[in-house]
């Protein structure tokens, strides 16, 4: 199940509100002391992240869970820089090296089977605190600490620890495997989104990569939304080239705003994460900065989501509010 955009945080006492952990979607599955592990795309993450067999001693067998794999910081935050060196890791050496020097940690957000059990129907208020008795959060494990009603005050001190937002959940929405629903809002003190890469402009000077091309998917195609020129080092640039020299060519938009002799037209294999400022009239994003790849993401999933509006049912609220505790 994923989030709606929301256009700004709100108070009610019909949603759940949970930090936005942006980091590797995953759904972990207990069974006979082992823990298999899956991405959006099902691929199976069980042997890249080795740290989430802790789940199987704390978890009863026969059961499915959702979260997300993070690495934190040293204040417990979630940090994109290093999430992006650790999913390189691919070969059992890397991998092995990796758990040293960038450890993951299993946000768990969702309970969706307990003991062989179906509770994908049961609303949230009837998952989260199943979820909470059934597992207790260890080294590498964190279940999620929820905030009722208080999502203005949240998005608040979500933004002082320096957060990217936070998301509120209906109590009484059922769990919907893969659709996006407004059950499920997300409320990002930072504009971050999804977008397919369809160009790149090659290497100025030194560099080997000036500027990727992104673009949405609108049903029929994909229509360019900007040139990202920043957020990349020399090894990601240098990563990225090599992949998208391989990618097949195809024709340039017939937009004459793209009109560029300098801009290399691929066919859109991968999915990268950035953030900006804001969405112009024209339909472009507003300094984009690259914030990682998104190897679990479809480039048919970059779709430009309408912003749903929540209602709010309870006044806003001065309030003494702590952020949930975040994994070390």
């Amino acid at each position: 199940m994923l989030p709606m955009p929301a256009a700004e945080p709100f108070d009610s006492a019909e949603y759940a509100f949970e930090v936005a952990w942006q980091g590797i979607r995953a759904l972990a599955r207990v069974d006979r002391g082992q823990v298999r592990l899956w991405g959006r795309d099902l691929r199976d993450l069980t042997g890249r992240y080795p740290e989430v067999q802790a789940l199987a001693a704390i978890a009863p067998a026969e059961t499915i869970v959702d979260g997300e794999l993070i690495v934190a910081d040293s204040e417990g935050r979630p940090d994109s820089v290093a999430l992006e060196k650790r999913q390189q890791a691919a070969n059992p050496e890397a991998v092995a090296r990796a758990v040293g020097a960038q450890p993951v940690t299993y946000v768990v957000y969702d309970l969706l089977y307990l003991a062989g059990r179906s509770l994908l129907k049961q609303p949230l208020v009837r998952r989260r605190p199943r979820l909470s008795e059934a597992i207790r959060s260890s080294a590498r494990i964190y279940v999620v600490e929820a905030v009722a009603e208080d999502g203005l005050a949240l998005f608040d001190a979500a933004q002082e620890r320096g957060l990217e937002g936070i998301v509120a959940k209906r109590y009484d929405s059922p769990y919907r495997p893969g659709q996006r629903h407004p059950d499920w809002l997300a409320i990002e003190a930072v504009r971050r989104q999804d977008f397919a890469v369809i160009g790149f402009i090659p290497q100025a000077g030194d560099r080997l990569l000036e500027a990727l091309i992104i673009a949405t998917y609108d049903g029929r195609g994909y229509q360019p939304a900007g040139r990202v020129v920043g957020g990349f080092d020399a090894g990601t640039a240098k990563r990225l080239r090599k992949a998208l020299d391989a990618f097949p060519t195809a024709p340039a938009p017939t937009d004459p705003r793209w009109v560029d002799d300098g801009i290399c037209w691929v066919e859109p294999r991968i999915v990268v994460a950035i953030r900006y400022s804001e969405w112009d009239r024209s339909g472009q994003v507003r300094f984009p900065i690259f914030s990682g790849l998104r190897p679990e993401v479809s480039p048919q999933e970059c779709v430009r989501a309408a912003m749903v509006e929540p209602r709010q049912t309870v006044g806003p609220r001065l309030v003494d509010i702590q952020l949930p505790r975040l994994p070390i």
